[in-house]
């Protein structure tokens, strides 16, 4: 008689497989994003920030629906900050009816689809209790965009991308991958909090030898930007981690290994010039060869040492420093308070600060380019016309209170109104800007969706009933969150997608939950509150993608109709420019495109009529008028080349291409 046997499947196969997959995704989820977007120019551009929205959001979508991805948990914060996001990219949109670029606008409200997307897939790690190895991933690529950046410059044939990156002022700065020093700058800060942040809280010695082997380095990336704000974010962050991550005393310890290995890599890179004025050739590829073996060696030190304090902690080698009874903490908090402020007062009265202050206000903006890269940068308070930008700012809020300026109107509303300050994109500092974009409903939005993880943190850090290693992920993430703050007040970083969504991730921790293990009480929301939380992740994920997909299309046209044109197919580049702005009407980009390809082709009518569109598209914008200007010309209508070139110059009168008198 036949007898038949049952397979099963061991206990043991059932739960590893999960224990080892689930780290592994919150790993990828963490380095994924953040090096795809930095390697791409840093998120910039909108063709690369919409396009992982449409990827994240439904992943989003398809995972959280399905079950795939564990089902977020947001604290109250996390509530009110994920509120917020929607709020401030609603009131985004409706903007646009008054914005001097929709386009323009779109882009940003792109950009703030993408940081709720990657809040909410920081969520979905917490709640799989992966938020140790979520943050693992993140630190990873800030080290590789970081590490990448200082090979960039030790090695540079090796990098022929880094070497076509140049910022238009002749400044030899450490720019790539990121292509803005003071966006590298922004991001060595966050990975330099981030590692030392990691490292104190590490499971094992290996892991915290790692969390801190490349921070060195970081700091070497951090010096060649000669980034002023990065500098000072970086002193924020790494200061806030003893402040917050217990113990305390672990964690001032954790800073020595990183601050020798970083202070012998610095010295060794400024005392070679081939270095540090950046001389190109054989010159600078041999002296960033010599350096190569010490990198290494300082790499690999500073993981031992931190390896080897970690195995003493874990031995019970350390003295713990114990907490202060509340009257004797409230004490040192109020004298600590009280010197800092004596200490500031003291500074800004002194006739140095009065001539800082001074030179900051009225800054001597060829002066500041002179000293190009060089570390003689640090010691002056020169603003670059950051004064005057935040001014203007504050001025446009003031004139339109309400609804603002409009979404993306920024460039086009201060080109006509700036003095000193160079042309720029930004105003130099994201809460000023959105103010001055969105009015005081935007500036409240975003002041809410900033602040309200760091206060929910806080909360949580100090609550008697949060859980050890709750309290453990939110100590990590809060300083980083701080610092990411003072970042973006004093530049335009918000605009390289790479840092905020890095940032977004790392938030997670301290405004999300992970789910109740199996052996806690069973306490599950009722049916009616879980489908309602699954309707508004459907809803938002839908309606993102929609949003993000409309942005995509002038980018996608115009990327096509510059290939076709590089070929000389300037017939398929056409159709293709107008094709573009067919489907997206609202995009100025699209019909100049087409504007372009007709003068190329010889097609002088059809190229004054697009360029024509395109400044009734954006009146304000100062280049369609001078392309419109050149194509009259060429059409020998001087009348209507003067008009239109005199319109660009009325709209830009500082540039130095409308005006080389001015």
């Amino acid at each position: 008689m036949a007898t038949s046997t049952v397979t099963r499947t061991p206990e043991g196969a059932r739960t590893t497989f999960p224990r080892i997959v689930a780290p592994i995704g919150a790993f990828l989820a963490g380095c994924g994003p953040v090096v795809l977007l930095g390697f791409d120019n840093g998120g910039y551009d909108v063709e690369t920030v919409a396009g992982y929205g449409i990827v994240l959001w439904w992943l989003l979508l398809v995972g959280i629906l399905t079950g795939a991805l564990p089902r977020p948990r947001p604290t109250r914060a996390g509530v009110v900050t994920l509120v917020a996001l929607g709020l401030l990219a609603a009131w985004g949109l409706v903007s646009l009816d008054w914005s001097a670029s929709e386009e323009r606008g779109l882009t940003e409200v792109c950009r703030l689809l993408v940081v709720a997307g990657s809040l909410v897939l920081g969520l979905s790690a917490v709640a799989g209790r992966q938020a140790r190895a979520l943050a693992g991933g993140v630190l990873a690529g800030l080290v590789a965009l970081c590490a990448a950046g200082v090979l960039s410059r030790l090695q540079p044939d090796l990098f022929t991308a880094a070497n076509a990156v140049h910022d238009g002022l002749g400044v030899d700065r450490l720019s790539w991958p990121l292509n803005y020093w003071n966006g590298m700058g922004a991001l060595s800060a966050l990975t330099l909090t981030l590692g030392v942040a990691l490292a104190v809280g590490a499971r094992s010695r290996w892991t915290a030898g790692l969390a801190v082997a490349g921070l060195p380095v970081v700091a070497l990336c951090l010096v060649m930007t000669v980034s002023r704000g990065g500098i000072a974010a970086a002193a924020v962050g790494v200061l806030l981690v003893p402040l917050l991550v217990a113990p305390r005393l672990v964690a001032l310890r954790t800073l020595v290994a990183p601050a020798v290995g970083a202070a012998i890599l610095v010295a060794a890179y400024l005392g070679d010039s081939a270095l540090t004025d950046v001389v190109g050739g054989t010159a600078q590829e041999d002296a960033g060869r010599r350096l190569l073996p010490l990198v290494a060696l300082v790499t690999l030190g500073t993981a031992l040492a931190q390896a080897g304090w970690n195995a003493a902690d874990r031995a019970h080698w350390t003295p713990r420093v114990p907490r202060p009874s509340p009257p004797v903490g409230r004490a040192l908090v109020a004298g600590a308070v009280l010197l800092t402020l004596v200490a500031a007062g003291v500074a800004l009265s002194s006739d140095r600060a009065s001539t800082a202050w001074d030179d900051f206000r009225n800054p001597d903006v060829s002066s500041l380019q002179a000293k190009g890269g060089s570390v003689d940068r640090l010691t002056v308070a020169n603003g670059a016309g950051r004064y005057e930008e935040w001014s203007g700012a504050i001025r446009a809020l003031r004139e339109n209170p309400l609804g603002g300026i409009g979404l993306g109107s920024w460039q086009d509303w201060w080109s006509p109104r700036r003095d000193t300050s160079p042309a720029v994109r930004n105003a130099h500092s994201q809460p000023l800007e959105v103010a001055a974009e969105l009015g005081a409903p935007g500036a409240l939005a975003l002041l809410v969706a900033l602040l309200a993880p760091i206060v929910g943190g806080l909360r949580r850090l100090r609550s008697r009933g949060a859980r050890r290693g709750d309290a453990a992920g939110v100590a990590v993430a809060l300083p980083v969150t701080i610092a990411f703050l003072v970042s973006i007040s004093v530049d335009w970083s918000w605009q390289l997608s790479v840092v905020p969504v890095a940032v977004a991730l790392l938030t997670a921790t301290l405004v999300g939950r992970p789910s109740r293990s199996s052996d806690e009480p069973e306490q599950r929301a009722s049916s009616r509150k879980r489908l309602a939380g699954l309707a508004a992740t459907g809803a938002a994920a839908v309606a993102s993608v929609a949003v993000l997909s409309v942005a995509m299309i002038a980018p996608d046209g115009v990327s096509r109709s510059q290939a076709a044109a590089a070929q000389g197919a300037f017939d398929r580049a056409g159709r293709e420019a107008r094709d573009a702005h067919a489907a997206a009407p609202f995009a100025m980009s699209a019909v100049l495109q087409a504007a372009l390809v007709a003068e190329r082709a010889g097609d002088l009518d059809a190229a004054a009529a697009a360029a024509a569109e395109a400044t009734r598209i954006e009146p304000r914008n100062w280049r369609p008028w001078i392309v419109l200007a050149r194509i009259e010309a060429a059409r020998d209508r001087p009348r209507s080349a003067v008009a239109a070139y005199r319109r660009a110059r009325a709209l830009n009168p500082r540039s130095r291409l409308l005006n080389p008198q001015g």
